[in-house]
Protein backbone atom coordinates (compact mmCIF):
# COMPACT_ATOMS: atom_id res chain seq x y z
CA UNK A 1 0.00 0.00 0.00
CA UNK A 2 1.16 3.22 -0.87
CA UNK A 3 2.53 5.50 2.20
CA UNK A 4 0.64 8.63 3.71
CA UNK A 5 1.92 11.56 3.08
CA UNK A 6 1.48 14.82 5.37
CA UNK A 7 0.08 18.03 4.23
CA UNK A 8 -0.06 19.72 7.36
CA UNK A 9 -3.13 18.13 9.01
CA UNK A 10 -3.99 16.37 5.96
CA UNK A 11 -2.83 12.46 5.36
CA UNK A 12 -2.87 11.44 2.11
CA UNK A 13 -2.26 8.45 0.31
CA UNK A 14 0.31 8.73 -2.68
CA UNK A 15 -1.62 6.64 -5.74
CA UNK A 16 0.74 6.60 -7.39
CA UNK A 17 2.72 3.44 -8.09
CA UNK A 18 6.23 3.30 -6.74
CA UNK A 19 7.85 3.43 -10.35
CA UNK A 20 10.65 5.76 -11.35
CA UNK A 21 9.07 9.19 -9.64
CA UNK A 22 11.43 10.24 -6.39
CA UNK A 23 9.95 10.38 -2.98
CA UNK A 24 10.07 14.22 -3.16
CA UNK A 25 8.61 14.28 -7.08
CA UNK A 26 5.42 12.53 -5.64
CA UNK A 27 5.53 14.89 -2.46
CA UNK A 28 5.25 17.74 -5.55
CA UNK A 29 2.78 16.37 -7.23
CA UNK A 30 0.71 15.49 -4.33
CA UNK A 31 0.85 18.96 -3.28
CA UNK A 32 0.07 20.88 -6.34
CA UNK A 33 -2.95 18.85 -6.54
CA UNK A 34 -4.12 19.15 -3.08
CA UNK A 35 -3.62 23.14 -3.56
CA UNK A 36 -5.15 22.95 -6.67
CA UNK A 37 -8.21 20.85 -4.91
CA UNK A 38 -8.12 23.67 -2.57
CA UNK A 39 -8.21 26.79 -4.59
CA UNK A 40 -11.35 25.16 -6.53
CA UNK A 41 -13.24 25.20 -3.27
CA UNK A 42 -16.09 28.03 -1.51
CA UNK A 43 -15.15 29.11 1.87
CA UNK A 44 -17.96 27.21 2.67
CA UNK A 45 -16.53 24.07 1.72
CA UNK A 46 -12.76 24.82 3.11
CA UNK A 47 -14.54 25.55 6.49
CA UNK A 48 -16.29 22.31 6.54
CA UNK A 49 -12.64 20.72 6.30
CA UNK A 50 -10.98 22.41 9.01
CA UNK A 51 -10.23 20.04 11.67
CA UNK A 52 -10.31 22.94 14.55
CA UNK A 53 -12.23 26.30 15.24
CA UNK A 54 -11.10 29.25 13.12
CA UNK A 55 -10.47 32.98 13.95
CA UNK A 56 -12.21 34.73 10.64
CA UNK A 57 -10.68 37.80 9.19
CA UNK A 58 -13.89 39.66 9.78
CA UNK A 59 -13.44 39.11 13.77
CA UNK A 60 -10.26 40.88 13.78
CA UNK A 61 -10.55 44.63 14.32
CA UNK A 62 -7.91 46.70 11.67
CA UNK A 63 -5.78 49.13 13.30
CA UNK A 64 -8.31 52.01 12.46
CA UNK A 65 -11.42 50.25 14.25
CA UNK A 66 -9.03 49.47 17.33
CA UNK A 67 -7.87 52.98 17.51
CA UNK A 68 -11.97 54.70 17.36
CA UNK A 69 -13.20 51.89 20.05
CA UNK A 70 -9.78 52.75 22.43
CA UNK A 71 -10.65 56.26 22.12
CA UNK A 72 -14.58 56.31 22.40
CA UNK A 73 -13.86 53.90 25.65
CA UNK A 74 -11.46 56.43 27.01
CA UNK A 75 -13.74 59.59 25.84
CA UNK A 76 -11.31 61.13 23.68
CA UNK A 77 -11.93 62.37 20.38
CA UNK A 78 -8.46 62.47 18.68
CA UNK A 79 -9.94 62.45 14.73
CA UNK A 80 -7.05 64.34 13.13
CA UNK A 81 -4.61 61.26 14.74
CA UNK A 82 -6.83 58.83 13.07
CA UNK A 83 -7.02 60.70 9.77
CA UNK A 84 -3.42 60.88 9.62
CA UNK A 85 -3.28 56.96 9.75
CA UNK A 86 -6.32 56.10 7.58
CA UNK A 87 -4.86 54.66 4.70
CA UNK A 88 -2.37 51.90 6.46
CA UNK A 89 -4.65 51.73 9.42
CA UNK A 90 -7.68 50.32 7.59
CA UNK A 91 -5.75 47.77 5.72
CA UNK A 92 -3.85 46.79 9.10
CA UNK A 93 -4.94 44.21 12.12
CA UNK A 94 -2.73 44.18 15.20
CA UNK A 95 -3.75 40.07 16.43
CA UNK A 96 -2.60 38.79 19.60
CA UNK A 97 -3.29 34.83 20.07
CA UNK A 98 -2.82 31.31 18.06
CA UNK A 99 -2.34 32.36 14.81
CA UNK A 100 -2.63 28.89 13.14
CA UNK A 101 -6.17 29.75 14.12
CA UNK A 102 -6.44 32.73 11.50
CA UNK A 103 -8.59 32.35 8.33
CA UNK A 104 -5.87 34.14 6.35
CA UNK A 105 -3.82 33.87 3.43
CA UNK A 106 -0.70 34.89 5.02
CA UNK A 107 1.14 36.96 8.13
CA UNK A 108 3.48 39.26 8.18
CA UNK A 109 5.79 39.94 11.17
CA UNK A 110 4.23 37.00 13.43
CA UNK A 111 7.38 36.47 15.28
CA UNK A 112 8.61 38.24 18.31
Amino acid sequence: APSPVSLGNLQLRAAASHSTMYAGNKRKKLWREEKERLLKMTLEERRKEYSRQYVPLKDIPTWMEDIKSKNESDGENTKEEAQGKRSLSEKVSLYRGDITLLEVDAIVNAGR
